[in-house]
């Protein structure tokens, strides 16, 4: 348990931790047990608990998050004070997930955590929505991203774009556009 934890960690805030990743060459895979993507581009990937993360230059410049069915009473990240972590609720609506992700990040150590343009957007076949982010990483890095989800079957599924915002979140971000285009349901 520990030891996904500072995995987590380190692949959420890009600490450099030795985290084992494996490449994900550009056809179908699967994203957890409810749908695949299709990736344009080769990526490097890692797993932990219901995170898993696809890089190209490395977590802290640039990453896709793809979150897996987190269940009623889960944190978003793990990490120190977990009790004082913001949980997911089944029953939440878009803008209090929208407000989940942002408080999340903000716990884990990102700094002026902002998000805006909630709207709808489909998740696959399963009705979804999508918010843009800024935030400062803790060196004072400024950094964007991107959030498409859906609660289905009583569960949250994420994909979160994240890059800094000088270069890095713009190199892949239509990638990125096309493999949240491309998900299909198993």
């Amino acid at each position: 348990m520990k030891r996904t934890i500072a995995a987590l960690l380190c692949m959420m805030l890009g600490t450099g931790c030795a985290t084992a990743y494996s490449l994900v060459e550009p056809r179908r895979a699967p994203i957890g047990d409810l749908y695949t993507v299709e990736p344009q581009i080769p990526w490097s990937a890692a797993k932990a608990g219901k995170m898993e993360l696809w890089t190209v230059d490395g977590p802290a410049l640039q990453a896709i998050r793809f979150i897996n069915g987190l269940t009623d009473g889960d944190a978003l990240f793990g990490g120190r004070d977990k009790e004082k972590r913001p949980k997911f609720r089944k029953a939440m609506t878009p803008t209090e997930i929208m407000e989940f992700v942002v408080d999340s990040l903000a716990s884990s150590g990102l700094q002026k955590v902002e998000a805006t343009n909630l709207r709808p957007e489909p998740f696959g076949d399963v009705p979804g929505f999508r918010f843009e982010m800024r935030f400062v990483y803790g060196g004072g890095l400024e950094g964007q991203g991107l959030v498409v989800g859906a609660v289905a079957k009583e569960k949250l599924y994420l994909i979160m774009y994240t890059g800094a915002r000088a270069h890095y979140y713009a190199k892949h971000e239509e990638d990125v556009e096309r493999l949240v285009r491309s998900v299909r349901m198993q």
